[in-house]
């Protein structure tokens, strides 16, 4: 469609409001709002769906009876935008609403009888979050916010609404229909605990019991069942009618049959599913075939951890990359000599049973001379995107991203536009970890990027499991420039990439404060407070005094009703102003003196993000500020809290044992012992009470242990990457680790942080999360702080490896590299998720050292507080 399409709908809209009506135009909504009308904060409304093609002749029919209702209505800007809304993928609760109505409440009932009579006939695809007001038209209702809902400051919108007697209903719309406790229906007229529940199994086709299901979507859900003529376990995959919807394919449903159609000619081949029937109900489209497995390779490769390299390393079962990669390269070979080309091999179409392996999903294959368009974004090489017809050696390039994955646990790099990005990193990853010419099973992976004849004898060398049955000739002219040098992190360009990203960060700090005030978070995690602890550490760069201006003063006017908490609450956000003020940043609500929670006041639980450890931090570092005894008073009251064992939960008093096999949230510097351990710390360095620093030390003893048992998985490759994080793993841990050893003058515990740091540099090729809190940064951080203890040369070659490791896995380039999908989205800019966090590790990379923006103490003993 073109982009004269916004201009239409929007001409019909104009030509139809008249004066007493306000029209706002947005990026994806128009909405009209009639003069004096103002929005409830939720209620009950409606959406009517429309297919693209249909979308203008439904504006022209509907807009007069709107208009004279005098009610806030939205729809979709334009063709293009409802084809997206449509698509599926996009913002799947959104299918089919291209039109969102807020009637009054009075009016619910009669207004959507009205519009079904009037649309009645016409077609849109099924809006899954509603209910339909009539079968024969396209109206739907649900109960929900008419309100921009909020950031909860956790990283996700949330629109809470509170029901008359204290209940409490999450807003945001899903797959299914959900209707508050206390709200009535109003077509029904029945509360939702009225609903008649399901008590027969659901069967589809009329053979086939539903089990379980696979995979919801808005598209079509995936189901296990049985077939109760002969008790057979089938998989059904449904397509949405109008989902999806394309002027020259169609929809969804066209890739049901042509996968009919492949699976028809791949009758009876092993590692293939057998089609067993295809049926409709309703305008939807079903489709039955034989259940290969239990698991695919993206839950085999989570639960299990990546497949090791050399069938020798593998466990029993000789799971290992070399047999995964020769199952697989076996049925591309027969696929593609029986004219299929697979076109969408990813670790989410292998099925893993045991040491069967099969594929999946043949919706956009290629056979007989058809194929549709599409893939999966990162696997599928560049002329696929194009549109090009098939070739084989497109599944080989797929091949070779999904072995990748195997190997390292790690999905393509698929930011920005750059089709042919997903494949450089790839090969510059390779080359990083593996040097210019690799060996065994990762020499032919890149061999499989190679898209020409050498890929083909890859491939059959691959399924015949002759790893190195390469010439060396061949080897030479497949090496020879073939693999991207990766980036190498000098001093200059760690501070040319502080400098790009410090001006990115200013001006999405800048878009975040120019955006809706309850889109906002103002909270240290994932808020304005987090943001701004790290741009002061840049108050002298152009530009980034006014920002902070103006960060502080939206921070402080959102403080007020926020309850204690470092992380989350009101305690961070005191932090941040007082360092700001501290830095001689002046802004309106300066007035606003730090919070001082009453008698009443109980910490919730003992975490660092919410609770005593980190209120009691927060406390500290704001005595530090302006001496106030009355935060010593706070603090005293939240380490007697630690002391006691806290609530429920909040298991840092010894009674638990940590588990062996899972990464223990209540181990961690977030919300476990080393934050705790952290407030022991920092009060005993201040009051001089030696209580503490014996508490402090017989709770780092355990951690101690727990440390050391993930140190030595690590090392074996099967722990998660969240073992490595700063919130729950090593990184966090190690952190707290330095700061005893130093306080507590045990070199031991300084010593196995170092242990720390060594196990983590071993797993830097899995890292795939960049952020402070679970990813890259937090771990850079890490190391950081072991080379600025021992000034040792190799700790400070471990932290650049982290930076290499973050470049290739940005999009951009070197120096200003892109490390966020959405620089829009809640937490995109955040301290703790987001680009804050990430310029905070190349700064401290930069400059060789200086504090993170993290409102967690170091291992520096700061002016003591009075004891009591």
């Amino acid at each position: 469609m073109q982009e004269r399409d916004t201009d239409v709908i929007e001409k019909i809209v104009r030509e139809h409001v008249r004066a007493g009506h306000g029209v706002h135009v947005g990026p994806t909504w128009l909405t009209v709002n009639p003069d004096g009308v103002r929005l409830a904060e939720h209620g009950w409304k409606l959406h009517v769906s429309s297919r693209s093609a249909t979308f203008a002749e439904l504006v022209e029919r509907l807009l007069p009876r709107l208009l004279a209702e005098g009610c806030v209505f939205k729809l979709a800007r334009s063709r293009r935008v409802l084809q997206r809304l449509n698509d599926g993928h996009s913002s799947p609760a959104t299918v089919g609403k291209a039109f969102t109505i807020y009637p009054d409440q009075r009016r619910v009932r009669e207004l959507g009888l009205e519009l079904a009579e009037l649309l009645r006939g016409h077609q849109g695809p099924r809006v899954l979050s509603d209910r339909r007001v009539d079968q024969d038209a396209p109206v739907y209702y649900r109960y929900g916010p008419h309100q921009k809902p909020a950031d909860s400051g956790r990283g996700r919108f949330v629109a809470r609404i509170d029901g008359p007697d204290g209940e409490a209903f999450e807003g945001i719309a899903g797959l299914r229909y959900e209707q508050p406790a206390w709200a009535v229906d109003p077509f029904t007229g029945r509360r939702a605990n009225e609903e008649a529940a399901l008590t027969e199994p659901m069967v589809l086709g009329h053979h086939y019991r539903v089990v379980t299901g696979i995979f919801e979507s808005a598209r079509g859900n995936v189901y296990r069942a049985i077939d109760q003529r002969d008790g057979t376990n089938v998989v059904i995959k449904q397509a949405r009618a109008l989902v999806d919807e394309t002027e020259d394919l169609g929809d969804i449903r066209v890739r049901l049959r042509n996968e009919r159609r492949v699976l028809q000619a791949l009758k009876d081949r092993p590692g293939i599913p057998r089609f067993l029937d295809h049926f409709r109900h309703g305008q939807d489209e079903f489709l039955v075939t034989s259940d290969v497995g239990p698991f695919n390779l993206a839950e085999d490769v989570a639960r299990d951890g990546p497949y090791p390299i050399g069938s020798d390393q593998g466990a029993g079962d000789g799971r290992s990359l070399e047999r995964l990669g020769s199952g697989l390269a076996e049925i591309l070979l027969d696929l593609h000599a029986r004219g299929v080309v697979m076109r969408d091999l990813s670790p989410r179409n292998v099925v893993i049973d045991g040491d069967r392996i099969s594929l999946i999903d043949f919706g956009v294959a290629g056979f007989d001379g058809l194929y549709l368009s599409g893939g999966t974004r990162g696997y599928a090489p560049t002329r696929q995107w194009r549109g090009e017809p098939p070739r084989d050696t497109d599944d080989l390039h797929a091949l070779a991203m999904t072995l990748l994955f195997a190997t390292w646990g790690l999905r393509p790099v698929t930011l920005g536009d750059d089709a042919d990005l997903p494949r450089r990193r790839a090969l510059q990853a390779i080359r990083s970890a593996y040097g210019e010419e690799p060996a065994g099973i990762i020499g032919v992976i890149v061999d499989l990027f190679g898209g020409d004849d050498a890929a083909r004898r890859a491939l059959r060398r691959l399924a015949t499991e002759e790893i190195s049955a390469r010439t060396p000739g061949e080897q030479k002219v497949r090496r020879a420039g073939f693999l991207p040098e990766p980036p190498t992190v000098t001093p200059e360009l760690a501070t040319d990439i502080v400098g790009n990203l410090l001006a990115d960060l200013v001006g999405q700090a800048r878009e975040l404060l120019t955006g809706s005030a309850r889109a906002r978070s103002a909270e240290v995690h994932r808020g304005m407070a987090g943001i701004g602890l790290e741009l002061l550490e840049h108050v002298g760069e152009p530009g980034v005094a006014d920002c902070l201006r103006d960060l502080a003063a939206a921070t402080a006017r959102a403080a007020p009703h926020l309850p204690p908490g470092l992380f989350h609450g009101r305690t961070g956000i005191d932090v941040f102003l007082s360092r700001a003020r501290d830095h001689g940043v002046e802004f309106s609500g300066d007035h606003l003196p730090a919070y001082i929670p009453d008698a009443e006041w109980q910490p919730e639980g003992l975490d660092l993000i919410s609770g005593a450890a980190g209120v009691g931090i927060g406390h500290l570092l704001l005595s530090d500020h302006d001496g106030d005894p009355a935060h010593g008073a706070i603090v005293q009251r939240c380490v007697r809290y630690v002391m006691d064992g806290g609530g429920p939960g909040s298991m840092a008093d010894g009674s638990r044992p940590y588990g062996a096999t899972s990464v223990d949230p209540f181990a961690g510097l977030a919300r476990g012992d080393a934050g705790a351990i952290e407030l022991l710390l920092g009060a005993g360095e201040r009051t001089g009470d030696r209580r503490l620093f014996t508490e402090a030390a017989k709770r780092t003893e355990r951690l101690s242990e727990y440390a050391g048992s993930w140190v030595r998985r690590v090392r074996d490759g099967s722990a998660p990457p969240l073992a490595l994080s700063w919130c729950r793993g090593l990184a966090g841990i190690a952190h707290t680790l330095l700061h005893a050893g130093v306080a507590l003058e045990n070199p031991t515990l300084t010593g196995l942080a170092g242990e720390a740091g060594a196990a983590m540099e071993l797993c830097l090729p899995r890292i795939g999360v960049l952020d402070q809190c679970c990813g890259a940064a937090g771990i850079g951080d890490a190391l950081i702080d072991l080379a600025v203890l021992d000034d040792d040369p190799r700790r400070w070659d471990a932290a650049r490896a982290v930076a290499v490791q973050m470049l290739l896995r940005s999009a951009g380039p070197t120096d200003h590299p892109v490390f966020v999908k959405d620089p829009g989205e809640a937490g995109a800019a955040s301290l703790a998720t987001g680009l804050a966090g990430i310029l905070g590790f190349f700064r401290r990379l930069a400059r060789q050292g200086g504090e993170t923006a993290l409102p967690v103490p170091g291992m520096t003993t700061r002016t003591a507080l009075e004891a009591p």
